[in-house]
């Protein structure tokens, strides 16, 4: 059986180890950093968590956030 096959076996485990090793380290140079960026920009326009004001609205600041402002 070609399953059971040690240098077969070997190979497919190293492959798995580089691919696996690949996937993350895209996840933590890329995919984590633009889940961070997006949840401060949400935390900062949101001011924590989304709750409602005494008016009954949902409780937004209306003001720019930093990092838009160097976008103008």
């Amino acid at each position: 059986m070609p399953q059971l096959d040690v240098a077969t076996y070997l190979t497919q485990y190293r492959w798995t180890l580089i691919t696996l090793f690949l996937l993350f380290s895209l996840l933590v140079t890329s995919i984590l950093p633009t889940i961070k960026t997006n949840w401060l920009i949400r935390r900062s326009v949101m001011g924590g968590w989304a709750t409602q004001g005494p008016s009954g609205g949902s409780g937004l600041k209306k003001e720019v956030v930093a990092i838009w402002k160097d976008l103008d």
